[in-house]
């Protein structure tokens, strides 16, 4: 079994045996500008929300941001709208000649209403050489604009694919029918390369044996994100998360340098009252508590660190009190991953949701750490072979702390030389910690491991005093 190049300790596949070690998340960081992204035109005058995506283009080192924005009439008025920065956190909402709204010869619409476009997702092509689809777009739509709904079956409701040369202009400019189902969210598209597909994280609403309404999330693939294949269950909330009161609002995921991380949204039901909106049933207003998930196949997921909240309302009357809604990937950025979200201060209908900006440092979602502070900790990974040699450690240490290495072979006889007395500790806060050691003026990594060991499984255990570790990575 080889090392594949980055470990972010999210479950337990990788580790052999811990002792005094417990597992942390590490809730990212909300900006104290938010909302970046307000409120400001007529269409936009309900909810600026991010059902939406935020990508980096690296020719134009630009942040790119489409979103989708509701006007009064929640149900018939939602567009996919677009801003953009060059920093991330200062926006600007260019207007075109694309769309005419409330009097306005320029906007900064893309499509709708005559599509209404709900939970749009925007990912960028990973053909470059399909110049007119360098940007695909999937998206839930509402059957009220469309006459031909009645053609496409007994569902009304579709989720519909576009795309765009330039990210600005779409067609069809009603979308293309892709497949068939209530996905009241926000989409979530990720690229496969091993099998070269095009996987679809989308909502469904149904029913259980007791006929409550339930939200289930499954996965539709595509090779070409025009013919997609029948949709498998993935993930429902269970007893434990307090079913059927608790449901799922959202679920993004992100390929985290091929590990799948998933951004999961809960919400509890408060109430059962008949209402005149969609489905008959007003179940509360919905507060959303953010959980972290993870696969390594991007089929079966399991929730990181018990369960744990990695993104709670906030606690100040100001951005999102009654949670958030993230876009449908993370985005990393040098040293940092960016994660936006909208907020709101009431229900999902009218809390005039607002985006933001929550962040945390590269690859640091959860910390291995010591379970009693004043013992040491240890993290021994199963037997692998590491073809790229040397490692970096990410990880930090209180003043008194530090993190030691130690190399042993599949026996468990730690190998000479490498014993953690001879290892470069890593104290302070680093994200690229370089695992060496030290011995008679020579400093080793593990590119000089006896011949026998080379490509071989080893042992790699990781000593941990006042310490964390988040992280490893292959330094190639």
């Amino acid at each position: 079994m080889q090392f594949t190049g980055v470990e972010l300790f999210l479950d337990d596949e990788l580790i052999a045996y811990t002792r005094n070690i417990r597992r942390e998340l590490q809730p990212p960081t909300l900006h104290p500008g938010n909302p970046l992204i307000r409120r400001e035109y007529p269409w936009e005058a309900r909810h600026v929300c991010l059902y939406g995506s935020v990508l980096y283009d690296q020719e134009r080192r630009l942040f790119r941001l489409w979103y989708n924005s509701i006007d009064e009439d929640y149900y018939n008025q939602q567009y996919l709208a677009y801003a953009e920065s060059e920093d991330g956190i200062n926006w600007t909402k260019p207007l075109f000649p694309i769309h005419e709204l409330a009097g306005h010869t320029q906007t900064n619409v893309l499509l709708g209403p005559e599509c209404n476009v709900h939970g749009p997702c925007v990912i960028r092509n990973p053909d470059p050489s399909d110049t007119d689809r360098r940007y695909l777009l999937l998206f839930d739509s509402y059957p009220q604009w469309r006459p031909e709904a009645e053609s496409l079956g007994i569902h009304g409701r579709w989720c519909y694919a576009a795309e765009s040369p330039d990210g600005l202009h779409w067609s069809p400019d009603k979308g293309r029918p892709a497949f068939a189902g209530k996905a009241d969210s926000g989409q979530s598209v990720v690229w496969e390369p091993e099998t070269e597909t095009f996987r679809a994280y989308v909502r469904l609403t149904t029913v259980d044996a007791f006929g409550q309404r339930i939200r289930i999330w499954r996965l539709v693939e595509s090779p070409d994100f025009v013919q997609w294949g029948q949709p498998r269950e993935l993930l429902r909330t269970d007893e434990r998360d307090g079913y059927p009161d608790m449901q799922i609002q959202q679920l993004t995921v992100t390929r985290y340098d091929g590990i799948y991380i998933g951004l999961l949204s809960l919400f509890r039901i408060k109430q059962f009252v008949a209402s005149e909106i969609e489905g008959g049933l007003n179940e509360g207003p919905q507060v959303n508590y953010v959980q972290l998930v993870t696969s390594r196949d991007g089929i079966h997921f399991t929730r990181v660190a018990d369960r744990a909240v990695f993104l709670a309302p906030s606690e100040r009357g100001d951005f999102a009190t009654h949670g958030f809604r993230t876009a449908s990937q993370m985005l990393v950025h040098e040293d940092q991953v960016y994660i936006y979200c909208d907020g709101r201060t009431g229900g999902w209908q009218n809390g005039g949701m607002e985006i933001g900006l929550a962040t945390l440092s590269r690859d640091r979602f959860v910390a291995l750490t010591p379970e009693r502070l004043v013992e040491e900790g240890v993290i021994e990974l199963v037997p692998l072979a590491y073809p790229h040699g040397r490692l970096r450690l990410n990880g930090s240490s209180t003043v008194a702390g530090r993190i030691e290495a130690e190399v042993a072979g599949f026996d468990g006889e730690v190998i000479p030389g490498f014993e953690r007395q001879s290892a470069v500790p890593l104290t302070g806060d680093e994200l690229n910690h370089d695992l060496l050691w030290q011995s008679e003026g020579q400093t080793y990594t593990l590119d000089q491991l006896p011949p026998r060991l080379r490509d071989q499984p080893i042992r790699l255990r990781l000593w941990l005093r006042q310490a964390r570790v988040h992280a490893l990575r292959s330094a190639g």
